[in-house]
């Protein structure tokens, strides 16, 4: 004996989805102009038809993702900072756009070259150098110290080479501001 089966559709005009169940399980859909066809043709043949706001439940998953993200490195209470490029203070209020913007940044790690990893390194014996890298992987303070907008504005991994020349150069004319000795061994391993 076949049993009947029971077909809802939700329609989401913003992200032009058309979402189809079978009793009560997801079976398929449609997106673009052929969930627009697809759903102008189920009203004329009278199914019914639920019209949702899926995009908002999809920017709410990627502000969860996001956050996520940023708890796993460290830098979540740094947020602020990041959420300022946006001229705002809510992951909330970030268009989806933005958000994906932030998570290709935050996801993603592209392998360094040997130029960028030197460069790198530089910059963690610069850090030694000022006290900020104490401990071998103890990267809380790294991070917090990067994440400066005077600094880099940016965690080390997401440096670009450029930006890491910018950031070497300013820890430089920190260290150089601070200690006098210092600044006099600097010259001379240039010098060498």
């Amino acid at each position: 004996m076949k049993t009947k089966t029971n077909l809802t559709y939700s329609f989401d005009p913003h992200s032009l989805r058309l979402n189809i169940f079978e009793n009560g399980k997801a079976r398929g859909g449609f997106v673009g102009h052929a969930a627009e066809r697809e759903f102008e043709r189920l009203l004329e043949s009278g199914a019914n038809v639920n019209i949702t706001n899926m995009s908002e439940d999809i920017r709410k998953a990627k502000v969860r993702r996001l956050r996520a993200l940023w708890i796993k490195q460290g830098i979540d209470e740094y947020r602020d900072a990041i959420l300022s490029q946006y001229g705002t203070d809510s992951t909330a209020k970030l268009t989806i756009a933005e958000l994906n913007e932030l998570l290709n940044q935050y996801s993603y790690k592209a392998p360094a070259t040997d130029h960028v990893r030197k460069q790198r390194s530089l910059v963690l014996t610069l850090l030694t150098k000022l006290g900020i890298y104490t401990t071998n992987d103890d990267w809380e303070r790294v991070n917090a110290y990067l994440m400066q907008p005077r600094i880099a504005g940016k965690l080390i991994y997401q440096m670009s080479s450029d930006e890491l020349n910018a950031c070497t150069q300013r820890l430089r004319a920190i260290l150089h501001k601070q200690d006098p000795v210092e600044r006099e061994i600097e010259r001379q391993s240039v010098l060498n």
